[in-house]
């Protein structure tokens, strides 16, 4: 729990951008909902998922160090890593969220499934190119985050072939 207790003081806006965020996603959430014909839950989980993702990895960092891209491990976490806590285990868990709601739209609209897998490489090419976050890009952080988004997105596709209404085709 130390390392949960450490990452939120090393993420001073985290709090705020989260709670800014989840309102925001729960004041939009039915309103898009009902336009776009999808159930409310999913749009305020993409809309949480994003704040929660900006929160953690887009505010500045306190204590960071800006520099080039560090490639050390390159490899996604085991079933046991998903479990122990780390830096590693959170930036997997931190986009399962974006995954499983895009993985439950992409049944309908592919295009959403591809839009978040782009999200990584945006989250760690602004950590890059944004000196000012005093955060360091890692290509380890995007294999974390992209293996988080494959769980969260079986996991929705899963939701969205079984969870929608079936509709029946030809006479009765």
């Amino acid at each position: 729990m130390d390392t949960i207790a450490h990452w939120l003081q090393s993420v001073p806006l985290f709090v705020l951008v989260l709670g800014a965020g989840t309102v925001l996603s729960a004041v939009l959430a039915a309103p898009l909902a009902k336009w776009l014909k999808e159930p409310w839950w999913v749009l305020f989980g993409l809309g949480f998922g994003v704040s929660l993702i900006v929160g953690a990895t887009l505010t500045p960092s306190p204590d960071g160090t800006y520099g080039a891209c560090l490639t050390e491990v390159l490899r996604p976490l085991g079933p046991r890593g998903l479990l122990v806590v780390s830096d590693r285990m959170l930036n997997t868990w931190l986009f399962v969220p974006l995954g499983v709601c895009a993985g439950y739209l992409a049944v309908r609209r592919w295009w959403v499934l591809v839009l978040a897998f782009g999200v990584p490489f945006a989250v760690e090419l602004t950590q890059r190119a944004v000196e000012q976050l005093q955060r360091r890009c890692q290509f380890q952080d995007l294999v974390d985050n992209t293996w988080g988004l494959v769980l969260g997105a079986a996991v929705g596709v899963l939701l969205g072939l079984t969870m929608r209404p079936r509709r029946h085709s030809g006479s009765a």
